[in-house]
């Protein structure tokens, strides 16, 4: 059952990336853009919580939810102020929104957190084992990582736009800091050490990074 459902998850994100670089279907792929975020979103969560031990169950949920709301806050202070990673307004395809951001922004933070500790727990399991700093810095430079992907097929999917059209090194300085802690407050519930987070949220990270890996071939 496991190998099918990750099956299915890069088969749904490779397509999508593919469609991009063949320039096919690209209304629905902008119609279901935001509806996409909300259900891995809520894959993710729902595959975490099967998973979890009972004792940890509420903690994972108020976490999560925590992070939903806590990141759509700091993306609204963004947009607004210019302050934290740049100057940048959103684009017309994550719709719906509420004061020019994407209600679907704080379900993209959750799911990219999620797999970036698990790649952390996987790839350097006996490095991050013992250390909450250790394992938050690793997830820190994953979403980095991460962004260094997204942002130019972010531009191409008209997800955000730049006011100079230049990335800003702040973004990124802004994402390690923002992940660190957000990663750091999970780990301090004793969410990470404990919960064995599922197979699967090894893969979103990678289909993920697939998926918009393919948009910026289309940009080349």
């Amino acid at each position: 059952m496991n190998k099918l459902k990750i099956g299915v998850l890069y088969l749904l994100l490779g397509a999508g990336g593919l469609w991009h670089v063949l320039d096919v279907f690209q209304g629905i792929m902008r119609t279901f853009a935001a509806p996409m975020m909300f259900g891995l979103g809520i894959w993710l969560f729902w595959e975490c919580w099967r998973v979890c031990p009972r004792q940890t169950r509420w903690r994972f949920a108020l976490w999560s939810i925590g992070i939903i709301i806590g990141s759509f806050g700091i993306e609204w202070l963004g947009v607004r102020t210019g302050q934290i990673f740049g100057e940048y307004t959103y684009g017309q395809t994550l719709r719906p929104s509420i004061d020019g951001v994407p209600i679907c922004i704080g379900c993209a933070w959750f799911v990219m957190l999620i797999s970036s500790v698990a790649v952390a727990q996987t790839i350097a399991r006996k490095f991050v084992a013992k250390s909450t700093i250790k394992l938050a810095l690793c997830v820190a430079l994953l979403m980095v990582c991460f962004d260094l992907f997204m942002e130019p097929a972010a531009g191409t999917l008209d997800y955000w736009v730049w006011v100079d059209k230049r990335i800003p090194l702040q973004n990124y300085l802004a994402w390690f800091g923002l992940s660190f802690i957000f990663a750091g407050i999970g780990i301090k519930a004793g969410l990470f050490t404990r919960l064995p987070l599922p197979r699967i949220a090894f893969h979103f990270y990678f289909a993920q990074l697939i998926y918009f890996g393919l948009v910026d071939l289309k940009s080349l």
